[in-house]
């Protein structure tokens, strides 16, 4: 993701958590010192005149927008990609990731080049030979 749109959502964060923290820490200020016994929803007016006249309603509004902070924060520097192992290119079309770890998921994996001449057993023909010739081209005659 690039950083424009990255930091327009960190500060909607921010802003949105700014407006909510105003409402609810002036609902759990109140709470807390008892001046409200029912929890309601107060209008704007009176969240900001608690949060100006109440050194404590204040402190508590700054740890909660804190929390605000960190939350933008962490959008930002956190990757948002989803995870993507190393991979073998087989063929141009075919690729296997890496394998990774201690093989508790098996330890299978590609031979290379020089590995495959030892497992295996590989003939050459000659295309001069007559019986490959025979083979090759049946509709003509066989001149031995």
């Amino acid at each position: 993701m690039k950083k424009e749109p990255k930091l327009i959502i960190c500060s909607l964060i921010f802003i949105l958590g700014a407006f909510g923290n105003l409402f609810f820490s002036t609902a759990l200020h109140l709470l807390l010192s008892r001046q409200m016994t029912v929890l309601k929803m107060l209008p704007l007016s009176e969240c900001i005149n608690s949060l100006f006249q109440s050194r404590q309603h204040w402190m508590l509004y700054l740890c909660l927008q804190g929390f605000s902070l960190i939350l933008a924060l962490m959008y930002y520097f956190t990757n948002l990609r989803p995870y993507q192992s190393d991979l073998v290119e087989i063929t141009p079309e075919i690729k296997t990731p890496v394998s990774v770890g201690q093989f508790q998921h098996g330890s299978a994996r590609w031979l290379n080049d020089e590995e495959k001449d030892k497992a295996f057993d590989s003939f050459i023909l000659d295309p001069n030979h007559s019986l490959v010739k025979q083979l090759l081209m049946p509709e003509e005659k066989f001149k031995g």
